[in-house]
């Protein structure tokens, strides 16, 4: 019924994303996302969401919330003359400190120390039963999968370790109970940081994409990682083991960018279909997808069959197709200037913090010092809806 209802009105749902409709018309657009019986909603100009809400209003019971600041566990403030959303999850953070009596830690500089390998203990070997009893009073599952929901919200900087850390919950022992709460005490010491989504800067889609060789001791696989942002703060970001073992860096760098290269085709058909995305008289221009190793990005821009490839996936040669259609460009970068790097392993602290603000993740301070520069007019309008 609410289908046909709003696809009457004009509305068109999302191909990319069911739980998203959008309607543009020659006096504006809105675009709401809905959640269970939650709808959030934007629009330019402010007077199509008074029309939106008026037709819901006409259909059903409704409470108009006003503008939206608080949902999911997920803070959210909007500031409209420097045209940027903060995101934080600051109160959820907090609950989990207190769950699991951390509210007198000491705080950490980074989530995970440097160079820390997570391994599976050997399972050939019968557990002792003073660590079987140990496992069934320790919430080491529960912990990591609240982290898990901080990292995939707002928290990119803390990807890699909880990504680990996931990898052995099915044996876990006091070193990786460690592991996981070196998190908390890292995110107790940095619960005011916002990730910031800001369009004062380009609104042009790009992505980084990385992988480090073997990192996984266990299985031999690398550990890739991608995020894209339009402006001031990544939108899409992951951390994952690859699925086979890649025999040298340029593979698993191959890899890591045909997954970035997929998720690239995701966000340019959304960004498409809302109409964020931008084309000029040829079309849509190709989306900047940045790597560090130079043989990869070769490889991404002409398929070359020679001894050294001939065993490569030929799923991963799609990265070819891609570029030559036009969608995708990989760039080479220095490895110094890689984002993605930080979801690949656990740097020293003066190179995380450096790529951790490249994230768009921003303290108070910082956040002050944005919004005294901002000049600019408000424009546009969002609310939430019960």
């Amino acid at each position: 019924m609410f289908y046909n209802a709003v696809t009457g009105w004009g509305f068109e749902q999302s191909k990319k994303d069911p739980c998203i409709y959008h309607h543009h018309n020659a006096t504006g657009m809105v675009i709401f996302g809905i959640h269970i019986d939650d709808i959030y909603s934007i629009a330019d100009p402010p007077k199509e969401n008074a029309r939106f809400k008026a037709k819901l209003h006409s259909r059903w019971d409704i409470s108009d919330l006003g503008d939206i600041k608080f949902t999911l566990g997920i803070g959210i403030e909007c500031n409209r003359e420097s045209h940027s959303i903060y995101l934080d999850q600051g109160a959820f953070i907090d609950r989990l400190i207190t769950h699991f009596n951390l509210s007198e830690a000491h705080p950490t500089d980074t989530p995970m120390t440097q160079g820390l390998q997570i391994q599976c203990p050997d399972k050939t070997i019968p557990p002792d039963p003073m660590l079987l009893e140990w496992i069934q009073r320790t919430p080491c599952r529960e912990l990591v999968g609240g982290l898990n929901y901080v990292a995939v919200a707002t928290r990119p900087d803390i990807s890699f370790a909880v990504g680990r850390l996931a990898s052995v919950l099915d044996c876990y022992c006091p070193e990786h109970w460690a592991a996981s709460l070196r998190v908390l005490h890292y995110l107790k010491g940095t619960h005011s940081l916002r990730l910031v989504l800001s369009g004062l800067t380009t609104s042009a889609l790009s992505g980084f994409c990385d992988s480090d060789f073997a990192n996984c001791q266990d299985t031999s696989r690398s550990i890739n990682g991608y995020c894209f942002s339009m402006g001031s703060g990544v939108i899409s970001w992951h951390s994952k083991k690859h699925d086979h073992a890649g025999d040298s860096s340029c593979y698993a760098e191959y890899m890591a960018i045909h997954a970035g290269s997929q998720e690239t085709i995701f966000l340019r058909e959304l960004l498409q279909e809302l109409r964020f995305l931008k084309s000029d008289a040829d079309g849509y221009p190709p989306t900047q997808l940045y790597c560090d190793n130079d043989a990869a990005t070769k490889l991404s821009q002409e398929s070359i069959y020679h001894l050294n490839t001939k065993h490569f996936h030929i799923k991963y040669h799609s990265i070819c197709d891609n570029v030559q259609d036009g969608i995708l460009q990989v760039v080479c970068i220095p490895s110094a200037d890689n984002v993605s790097d930080i979801f690949t392993k656990a740097p020293s602290r003066v190179i995380f913090e450096k790529l951790r603000s490249r994230l768009g993740l921003r303290g108070p301070k910082s956040l002050r010092d944005e919004k005294e520069q901002s000049e600019e007019e408000p424009r546009g309008e969002t609310a939430h809806f019960g």
